[in-house]
């Protein structure tokens, strides 16, 4: 999951990260070429699915398309990475704060049984 992939030359990192849609509940994949963002998923609420988006290099236009699997519980994606239709990585992506994940849980689990209690004290 940590290998370093490259692409012309160029470093490309990816990764993943929980964001705010849907109490946490999906998370964003980005691509870096260099540093520099090239795609982004935005936090599709979605188990499985494509993105594609175009990007400059070298004074070209490129196409760069992920495809991503089920996460699971082992907080990491299995992924697949095409640029202009060549293959450039099959890995896993990790989530870098799946802890957050966690924290929802356990507030929701809280705010049920909160909602439980109260129910049950209006019953006695």
């Amino acid at each position: 999951m940590n290998e370093i992939i490259k692409w012309q030359g160029r470093v490309v990192d990816v990764q993943a990260r929980l964001v705010p849609r849907y109490l946490w509940n999906t998370a964003s994949i980005e691509v870096f070429l260099d540093g520099q963002p090239i795609l982004r998923t935005g936090g599709q609420f979605k188990f499985t699915g494509s993105y594609a988006t175009t990007f400059e290099h070298s004074g070209s236009t490129h196409t760069t398309e992920l495809t991503w699997g089920f996460c699971g519980l082992s907080f990491s994606f299995p992924y697949q990475l095409r640029i202009d239709g060549t293959p450039v990585a099959a890995s896993r992506v990790r989530i870098r704060n799946w802890p957050v994940a966690l924290v929802v849980m356990a507030a929701g689990v809280a705010v049920l049984l909160l909602i439980l209690h109260f129910i049950r004290a209006a019953h006695a």
